[in-house]
């Protein structure tokens, strides 16, 4: 079997880059183990997965506003049409992958991908849409939307919201759970590893005074932007827990190098002070998840609820979207 991915995988997010990890995996289980696999990405450089059976391949088109951009795009395009051919299976994955009010895009990315999905269809291959989800707020997106899907002979999608809106224009489609619980094949759900849950936007530091810290290691799993007055509300929970006699340590999931908002580093590495530690790399962060290394969790990041929850770590869900609430 060989199969051809197109996801998000290109900025630095531990997120996105487990998701292709345990995508593999689950196809693999689905197929067979010998199945290869292309996945095209916009960073090449900087790959977290490693296999020998799977190459990774520059997106057509790839800021294609850049005049110097000509030669490449047009070697990306031969690469792409030769890569559809091989594949006998053409999956697309990426979170929020369907939308069209995107703020930083240029042109709107629903072209983009009605253009590939009618290569994949002109070239007979079967397209799979795995865990997508989609935000369209212009109905005269919905014909594209009609048209990317209606070529698919499979649909995942991530959330009741997007099943109910391909529903609505006679799509069927199946919800699944996130591939990340998959880190773990023997994975059990455990309510008692969850602490507390808290709303990011009414959070006061009483909320934690009653949690036990005693001779332990916490780690705090923040992203930047989302609470109000954020620098003294970190800081205060700092301070609580090391005077509560804890360790602290910082565990950023991204390290974008374009978007310093998306930046879990840069927001954390300024509470770096005195014994205070912060990992340096997703592989390092996805480590100690792995390893166990973690006592309890201060999880911000939803993949750091999903990762604290497949490995038996206790965490305390801080909720800044509804997406946190789903797990």
């Amino acid at each position: 079997m060989k199969i051809s991915i197109l996801m998000s995988i290109w900025c630095q997010n531990l997120w996105d880059e487990l998701i292709l990890k345990n995508e593999i995996k689950l196809l693999r289980e689905k197929y067979w183990d010998n199945t290869r696999f292309k996945v095209f990405s916009y960073d090449l450089k900087n790959p977290f997965f490693y296999d020998d059976r799977v190459d990774y391949i520059e997106y057509f088109p790839i800021w294609i506003k850049n005049p110097k951009n000509i030669i490449r795009n047009i070697r990306n395009f031969l690469c792409f049409i030769k890569t559809i051919r091989w594949s006998d299976k053409v999956v697309i994955w990426w979170w929020w992958i369907f939308f069209d009010n995107e703020v930083w895009s240029y042109t709107n990315p629903l072209f983009q991908w009605l253009f590939r999905v009618n290569i994949i269809s002109m070239l007979k291959k079967d397209l799979i849409f795995y865990w997508v989800s989609l935000d369209i707020k212009n109905k005269k997106n919905y014909s594209k939307i009609k048209n990317i899907f209606k070529k698919s002979s499979e649909i995942y999608v991530r959330d009741k919201i997007s099943y109910e809106f391909l529903a609505n224009l006679w799509i069927n489609s199946n919800i699944i759970k996130d591939p990340v619980f998959y880190d773990v094949w023997d994975y059990i759900d455990n309510p008692s590893l969850e602490l507390k849950s808290l709303d990011v936007k009414d959070f006061s530091i009483a909320d934690i005074k009653d949690i036990s810290f005693s001779d332990k290691k916490v780690w705090i799993a923040f992203r930047g932007w989302m609470i109000k007055d954020e620098k003294k509300v970190v800081k205060e929970i700092i301070n609580f827990i090391i005077k509560s006699w804890w360790e602290v340590f910082l565990l950023p999931h991204s390290f974008h190098k374009i978007d310093k908002k998306a930046n879990d580093f840069e927001f954390l590495s300024q509470f770096v002070w005195d014994k205070i530690t912060i990992t340096k790399s997703m592989q390092e962060t996805y480590l100690y998840y792995k390893q166990k290394k973690i006592d309890l969790c201060l999880s911000m990041r939803l993949h750091s609820v999903i990762l604290s929850k497949v490995y038996h770590i206790k965490y305390v869900k801080f909720i800044y979207a509804d997406k946190l609430k789903w797990v």
